[in-house]
């Protein structure tokens, strides 16, 4: 009696596990069919900003030697229908499960030794260990596609609820900027003040020093100093680390983004007006305002993290002399009038920097009618630069702003052409460990 009840029990089982192995298999299958159904699989990735891997074309080289399997297989992997869904679900499920409040997202590099003062070397853009890491009139949405922040970031170390970019001292690159700077400061020496603004970035100044003594990223300032070390007689220096370090408990850098808020970039402004003899302007003359929900490239560079969504930024912007004007230049030459400050409340939650002078434009020009006395101002930057240039609207006649990483000319061209007084060179200190973004750079000398 008792085996013929085993026998039940067991034949109950094999059941089950026969059911179940069915709908695997019939799910599995299903899923593997849904894969192969081209126009359902994605082409870009929102979070990750970039193209996805797309189908390889047949060669017989790369046949015989199993490449080509194996990019068909990383197609398939790449672009699965479905595939932000996916990589989120699983970020969530790493979360939920992850016991320690410190992660690190993408491959740290190592950086170069930092010496203390600058070395001359051959100051071309040679290999480096370096890698990393704006029509129609246009409406809110095609404006917000092309100003979304899409750069390339290196590793990045989430600490609680917070995210930082690791640096990493590049020797080879940092000569190549020096190099940059000084030409382009010895080109203009008898025709314009020349400035350089390093910026550091969050991880140089705000991380805990309980996490700076353990983590593999290299020293910023001494990085900055070295750099200000190699720059000629010419070039009128702007150093701000020691400021922001005075300011390090502040809101001067987002908590899910790269870049520095507007007041960090107001504590630079004072520094460049304490350079530049201009009048220094209290955050009072500026009218404020604030845009919840800023999640940025931390955020999405990690995933979308829930413990970084629960944390979003707010941006607060100053708006400077509301006569003032701005219109920006397209890569295609087309003009286009833009608040200088812009309504970015119906904005995604990653675009939302894009509230500083239009975003990343090759050329844009503001001008502020309330001033006659023929003072003009260039400035020549990457995306850092965006947060300092409305502070600067209320002492100049004219604000020049020329994006080296879009713009095709020669910057001391422009300077004479148009009579320019002062240069700002604006660049965050990753930036100058980056070789195509440097090699952008000289290209505009």
């Amino acid at each position: 009696m008792k085996s013929n009840t085993n026998k039940k029990k067991l034949k109950k089982h094999i059941a089950v596990y026969l059911a179940q192995f069915a709908v695997f298999a019939v799910t599995l299958a299903a899923m593997t069919v849904i894969g192969f159904i081209v126009p359902l699989r994605p082409q870009y990735s929102e979070s990750e900003k970039r193209e996805l891997a797309k189908f390889p074309q047949f060669s017989v080289s790369e046949f015989f030697s199993g490449d080509y399997f194996r990019k068909i297989g990383d197609w398939y992997s790449d672009t699965y229908p479905g595939r932000e869904t996916w990589v989120g679900l699983n970020t969530k499920i790493k979360s939920n499960y992850g016991i320690s409040s410190e992660e690190i997202h993408g491959e740290i590099i190592e950086g170069d030794e930092i010496p203390d003062e600058y070395v001359p070397q051959n100051e071309s853009l040679t290999e480096s260990n370096t890698e990393n890491t704006a029509n129609e009139e246009p409406t809110w949405e095609s404006y917000v596609a092309e100003n979304e922040n899409t750069q390339t970031l290196g590793a990045v170390f989430v600490a609680g609820d917070r995210a930082y970019e690791y640096y990493n001292f590049s020797q080879s690159v940092a000569n190549s900027y020096i190099g940059t700077i000084n030409r382009e400061a010895d080109t203009l020496k008898d025709v314009a003040n020349f400035y350089v603004m390093i910026v550091p970035t969050s991880i140089g100044i705000t991380l805990p020093d309980n996490y700076m003594a353990t983590i593999n990223s290299s020293d910023q300032k001494k990085a900055m100093d070295y750099m200000f070390s190699g720059m000629s007689e010419n070039v009128k220096q702007i150093r701000i680390y020691n400021t922001l370090m005075e300011h390090r408990k502040e809101y001067i850098y987002f908590n899910t983004d790269h870049h520095w808020t507007a007041l960090g970039a107001y504590y630079a402004y004072e520094q460049f007006a304490d350079a530049s003899g201009i009048t220094k302007m209290p955050l009072s003359a500026y009218k404020q305002v604030e845009f919840d929900n800023f999640l940025g490239s931390f955020y999405t560079d990690t995933g979308k993290l829930p413990v970084l969504e629960k944390n979003p930024d707010k941006i607060i912007a100053y708006v400077p002399n509301e006569n003032a004007t701005l219109v920006y230049t397209t890569s295609k030459g087309e003009q286009f009038k833009w608040p200088i400050i812009n309504d970015v409340t119906a904005y995604t939650s990653s675009a939302k920097y894009s509230t500083f002078i239009a975003g990343d434009n090759p050329f844009t020009e503001i001008t502020n009618p309330d001033i006659n006395d023929g003072s003009s101002l260039l400035v020549v930057k990457e995306s850092f630069g965006n947060a300092v240039v409305p502070f600067l609207v209320e002492n100049y006649e004219k604000i020049y702003v020329i994006d080296y990483r879009h713009y095709k000319g020669s910057v001391s061209d422009f300077v004479k052409k148009h009579g320019v007084q002062d240069v700002l060179y604006i660049n965050n200190v990753s930036a100058t460990r980056n070789k195509s973004l440097m090699e952008m750079l000289d290209k505009t000398v």
